[in-house]
C-alpha cells in the first residue's frame, strides 16, 4: 500500500484527516567548489531581507515532495498553493493537492481557519496577534505543517543567520525565463538550493530541500510564479465563511491536550515476593 505522509493537524471520527505535505525528490550532484561564496550570502540575505519586509505579496507554489516508503521506494507527490499575504496580521493559502484534494489556510488577525473541501470540514482556533505569531503557533503548538513557512514571517534574515552554515554560487541558470544565480547552502539539518533573480527583484524561482537526516534523504522542491507585489487584498479575502452543511472540528492537538491524564497505578503487594 502507498504511504503519503502530509501535515497532520485535524482529528475525524475515522483519524486524522491530512491536508498539505512535505519533503522530498532525488539526489543531486555536489557543485564544486566556488570563490563566489562571500557573495552568495550576501545575495541569499538580500532575499531574505525582501521578502521579510514585503507589505504583501501574492504568489503560486507549485511543489513536489517524496513519501519514502517501507521498501525504500521514494514515491513522489505534489500541490500547488496559492498564497496571499498582507502584514502584519493577514494570510491565505489556497491548496490543491495532485490527487484532487483542496484545502484552505487562512489567518484573519484573530482566528487561525483550516479547512477540508472534500470531507466539508474545518478547524478554528483563537489567536489575536500579527503574522509570525500565527505561523508559530500553527506549527509549534498544533502541530501542524506548513511548507516553506519561514517565507512567511518577518524573522526571515534571522533565521537565515542561525541556522545556514555554508553557502556557494553553483552557476548561472535560467528558470521558468528569468535568469537566476543557483545557490547551494547546508544547515545542520537540511541542505537546501535556491534559484535567485541575477536582477530586478530577489524573489525566489525555485528550493530545492533535502532531509539528509532522514531516512532515505528525501526531497522537497517548488517553483514560484505569478509574484505580485502590490496585489491590495481586501480584508474579505482572509475571511472564512463556511459552507452549507460544513462542520466544525478540533485540531488534534486540542484534542489531544483535553484528554485527561491516565491515572497513576496504586502501589500494591508484588506477587510471590515480600512488601
Amino acid at each position: 500500500m502507498i504511504k503519503r505522509r502530509i501535515f497532520r493537524g485535524l482529528c475525524l471520527a475515522t483519524g486524522l484527516f491530512l491536508l498539505t505535505a512535505w519533503p522530498a525528490m532525488a539526489q543531486q550532484k555536489a557543485p564544486e567548489p566556488s570563490a563566489a561564496g562571500e557573495d552568495a550570502g550576501v545575495l541569499l540575505n538580500k532575499a531574505a531581507h525582501f521578502l521579510s519586509t514585503a507589505g504583501q505579496f501574492s504568489v503560486v507554489i507549485r511543489s513536489g515532495f517524496d513519501v519514502v516508503q517501507l521498501s525504500g521506494q521514494k514515491i513522489e507527490f505534489g500541490e500547488v498553493r496559492k498564497v496571499t499575504l498582507r502584514r502584519p496580521d493577514r494570510f491565505r493559502a489556497d491548496i490543491e493537492r495532485s490527487d484532487g484534494q483542496k484545502g484552505l489556510v487562512l489567518f484573519d488577525g484573530k482566528d487561525l481557519t483550516i479547512f477540508s473541501e472534500k470531507d466539508n470540514v474545518y478547524a478554528r482556533v483563537s489567536k489575536p496577534g500579527d503574522l509570525d505569531g500565527a505561523v508559530i503557533h500553527f506549527l509549534k503548538d498544533l502541530g501542524m505543517r506548513l511548507p516553506l513557512a519561514m517565507m512567511y514571517v518577518s524573522t526571515l534574515p534571522r533565521e537565515m543567520d542561525r541556522r545556514v552554515r555554508s553557502i556557494e554560487t553553483v552557476e548561472q541558470t535560467t528558470i521558468l525565463d528569468v535568469p537566476c544565480v543557483h545557490l547551494a547552502a547546508r544547515s545542520d539539518e537540511v541542505d537546501f538550493q535556491i534559484w535567485i533573480p541575477s536582477r530586478g527583484d530577489p524573489l525566489p524561482r525555485r528550493v530545492v530541500i533535502t532531509y539528509k537526516l532522514d531516512k532515505g534523504q528525501p526531497q522537497f522542491r517548488a517553483d514560484f510564479s505569478e509574484w505580485n507585489l502590490s496585489p491590495n487584498p481586501s480584508d474579505a479575502v482572509f475571511v472564512f465563511s463556511p459552507p452549507p452543511d460544513a462542520r466544525q472540528i478540533p485540531f488534534l492537538a486540542q484534542v489531544k491536550a483535553a484528554r485527561p491524564e491516565p491515572a497513576k497505578a496504586k502501589p500494591g503487594k508484588k506477587k510471590g515476593g515480600k512488601q
